[in-house]
């Protein structure tokens, strides 16, 4: 989702007359010279947890040297960071774009402020931003069809920083994919907090999307992240038989504990979860999981922590991203009793990441 929104970001500095500094591969040093060059920094920030937070607040304040080197460099921050009070903290900062709203950088840019952007072509307030930019780019593009989550996972801080569930229009969602096949996308990814959950029916948008495959396997499309709650026998099934779908399936699992994920409010059990795991493998034998582990969540005792790593060793998951809790301001796991120390939380990581690089290593040498 946030390389999406970068993307959009992008698009709109570009057609203001803005070009990238050649920043990939490059090590700190060479990097911060060639900040130097730039008329503005927009820094896209994400709070999901307190690792990204901490290496956002620390390349914003990186920039303050800039400031006093470069006067006339316009900085800004946007995303889910905005949502705190950072004004006060980096009063060097020139504007903060909260997330979701695109449109508030081409209001900014339009303004007399910034008499250093060209003005862009109608066209970009005519296509809106929900467009894809109309130059040529294969390979892995990405399609939001919704933003926002009804869940309040209690661990999680995305409603309130991104707010309610949104879907787009059907209509408009097609109308950009079906551009980007034109522009021979070959690997389509619709994004959703709760992508399952989009309100006009995610069964239905894949199979209209199937509609444009008419050379049969000109393109790919994926669709994350799924909350298995809502990961229905339907969406399961409709990914089975369309050939355009790729057999790959993000699925948090989050705990393999009853009770932690109760605590976690996911909204199912184990037992729930693993048939999921059973609908899928029956349909699509060679269908790739990944998921989603938190360690050392609130008042999480050894044995339920060990019922994780047993489900770990169970599903034989293709991919685990892992994290120890952090606690997130807002939320209703920050308020919980019995937060477990940080040596702890460490360890039980470090425990996690073991397994799962066994697991790894067995399923190479069993193919």
């Amino acid at each position: 989702m946030n390389v999406s929104d970068s993307e959009k970001l992008s698009e709109i500095l570009e057609s203001f007359g803005f070009s990238p500094i050649k920043a990939a591969n490059m090590r700190w040093p060479q990097f911060k010279e060639n900040l130097k060059k730039c008329d503005i920094i927009l820094v896209n920030t994400c709070v999901v947890r307190e690792h990204a937070e901490n290496k956002a607040l620390g390349f914003i304040d990186s920039l303050r040297y800039l400031k006093k080197v470069k006067p006339g460099i316009i900085i800004g921050v946007c995303g889910c960071m905005t949502k705190s009070d950072l004004k006060s903290r980096f009063p060097f900062v020139d504007f903060f774009i909260p997330p979701n709203s695109p449109e508030k950088l081409i209001e900014l840019l339009s303004s007399p402020r910034f008499a250093c952007a060209q003005r862009p072509s109608p066209s970009l307030m005519e296509r809106g931003m929900n467009s894809p930019p109309k130059a040529e780019k294969k390979g892995v593009r990405y399609v939001t069809i919704m933003h926002g989550c009804d869940n309040f996972c209690s661990y999680c801080v995305v409603p309130y920083v991104r707010g309610r569930e949104v879907s787009r229009p059907m209509d408009e969602v097609l109308a950009e994919i079906k551009e980007l096949i034109e522009q021979r996308a070959t690997n389509l990814t619709l994004l959703g907090q709760n992508v399952n959950s989009y309100k006009y029916g995610l069964s239905i948008l894949l199979k209209k999307i199937h509609l444009f495959d008419i050379c049969h396997l000109t393109f790919v499309i994926r669709f994350l992240t799924s909350h298995p709650r809502d990961m229905s026998d339907e969406i399961i099934e409709t990914a089975a038989a369309l050939e355009c779908v790729a057999k790959d399936f993000h699925l948090p699992l989050q705990s393999g504990d009853d009770e932690i994920l109760k605590k976690m409010n996911r909204g199912y059990t184990v037992d729930y979860y693993r048939g999921r795991i059973k609908k899928i493998k029956e349909l699509m034998p060679e269908a790739t999981i990944t998921t989603d582990i938190i360690a050392g969540f609130p008042g999480e005792t050894e044995e339920q922590f060990n019922n994780t790593l047993d489900r770990i060793r169970e599903f034989k998951f293709n991919a685990v991203n892992m994290a120890a809790y952090s606690i997130r301001p807002q939320t209703a796991a920050a308020r919980m009793p019995d937060h477990l120390p940080e040596n702890l939380k460490a360890e039980r990581l470090r425990k996690l990441i073991e397994t799962v690089n066994k697991i790894a290593g067995k399923n190479r040498l069993d193919k």
